[in-house]
């Protein structure tokens, strides 16, 4: 019987056992579930700043962190009361570099390691171009975790869940071609194999390496 992918929509996990641990993540991933060991370094040891490209896996890695340590999400509307600072020993600023002033991130930085809170800060950019020293500083000084570009373990392991969500096998040589062929940016990967999936469906088809190719000339 001909095998059809079908229009079931994968949701988004952030639970423990769905995160996927590789030699690009490992060293970030270790430190996360470490806490409050091994968290953080001298001379902000309750501060880490965690570095990785769009789709990369970091709101994952924080998702866990937030549920083991009971963090609270900051915005940039939010004040720290004393209800606040009694309730919470773990905050998260996600994406520095989107809607966050410099100097409020200075401020987090130096107020929760004064204070002895745990923060865990995400962004997608590089950080070397801050307009205040001071905060170009304190960024220098504090710990920072990076999650790579995905390896072939990875992408195997990604492509494989992909295709799962949607109760789809892959042909090994199918697997193998996308292996060689699919971008090793998070998001573009995620894109293309959307693509696929859609385009599949759309017209009836298996994943073959043919269709994949059709899509990926259209792409």
């Amino acid at each position: 019987m001909q095998q059809f992918t079908l229009p079931f929509s994968a949701t988004t996990s952030y639970h423990l056992d769905e995160f996927i641990v590789s030699s690009s993540n490992h060293y970030a991933y270790t430190i996360i579930r470490q806490w409050p060991n091994h968290w953080g370094v001298l001379p902000y040891p309750f501060c880490i700043l965690l570095y990785g490209p769009k789709s990369s896996g970091k709101t994952h890695i924080t998702k866990i962190w937030q549920q083991t340590a009971n963090a609270f999400t900051l915005s940039r509307d939010d004040t720290l009361s004393p209800l606040l600072l009694e309730l919470y020993d773990a905050f998260i600023i996600e994406d520095m570099e989107l809607n966050w002033l410099s100097q409020d991130i200075l401020h987090y930085i130096n107020f929760f390691n004064e204070n002895k809170k745990y923060l865990l800060i995400t962004t997608g950019n590089a950080l070397n171009n801050f307009t205040l020293h001071d905060l170009t500083s304190r960024i220098n000084s504090i710990l920072k975790l990076t999650i790579a570009q995905p390896d072939d373990q990875l992408m195997q392991i990604l492509i494989f869940k992909y295709f799962s969500n949607y109760s789809i096998n892959l042909s090994e040589q199918v697997l193998n071609f996308l292996l060689a062929h699919l971008p090793r940016e998070f998001d573009q990967m995620i894109y293309l194999l959307t693509k696929v999936n859609s385009f599949a469906l759309e017209h009836r088809r298996n994943i073959t390496i043919p269709l994949i190719k059709e899509v990926m000339k259209k792409a």
